[in-house]
């Protein structure tokens, strides 16, 4: 049960991880990271800022579906041995993923998108099963 646990504090951590690029690329832009307009630099970057902006917004859209596939296993009490490994694993998957979106890898970071996906999917179907 811990491991789940640890899983969601390091994947909501994995959001910002990817924000700490993407506040690199903001300060390395001509005047600098812009505090007032934060929002509006953001979606100006281009090249590797760019691909770490994408990276945190897709953690943001990645995040509430492993976090419920988190919780549901908590509730149900699921075996914790497969919950585990399906949530290490798409943690681990997700660092992989900030890494090939940042570094411009497109198919292999699809590739990885997809597995995390489907140990969300096979974090929702462990319920079902037991």
């Amino acid at each position: 049960m811990t491991i789940l646990i640890i899983c969601l504090l390091v994947s909501i951590s994995q959001i910002y991880l990817a924000k700490a690029f993407v506040a690199v690329a903001m300060s390395r832009e001509g005047k600098g990271y812009d505090n007032h307009h934060p929002r509006e630099q953001q979606s100006k970057l281009t090249g590797w800022g760019g691909r770490a902006y994408g990276a945190h917004l897709n953690g943001f859209e990645a995040f509430p579906i492993f976090a419920i596939a988190i919780l549901l296993n908590l509730t149900i009490e699921v075996d914790f041995y497969f919950a585990e490994i399906l949530a290490l694993s798409f943690v681990s998957l997700r660092f992989v993923y900030i890494y090939l979106y940042i570094a411009d890898f497109p198919f292999a970071r699809s590739t990885t998108w997809t597995l995390a996906f489907l140990c969300n999917i096979g974090l929702y179907i462990l319920p079902l099963v037991y």
